[in-house]
């Protein structure tokens, strides 16, 4: 692998990065998607569960890894990275609204 990117001219770390970008993009996507369906109460409500999640001891912003339930978001465990973009929306809607 080493070998590969020595060839491409990448170091490691540029591509983890790229990598890293992708998924915060994608998952911004997705959660504007989402978000854009909520009234104020149930973004105030996640935002709160998710505050709480992002705080823990334990909590990494990993890219893939579903680690993380979130109460009253849904019944799935989601990574890192995706709570992280999913706080970023709610911020931003937030924002929006009080403009």
């Amino acid at each position: 692998m080493s070998a590969v990117r020595k060839l491409l001219g990448r170091p490691p770390h540029a591509a983890r990065a790229a990598a890293i970008q992708r998924a915060e993009f994608s998952y911004t996507i997705y959660w504007t998607k989402m978000v854009r369906a909520w009234d104020q109460d149930r973004r105030a409500a996640v935002a709160s569960a998710l505050s709480r999640v992002l705080s823990r001891a334990d909590f990494t912003p990993n890219e893939f890894q579903r680690q993380y339930p979130v109460p009253g978001l849904d019944h799935q465990a989601h990574s890192g990275q995706s709570l992280l973009a999913l706080q970023k929306v709610l911020r931003a809607f937030d924002a929006a609204r009080e403009s």
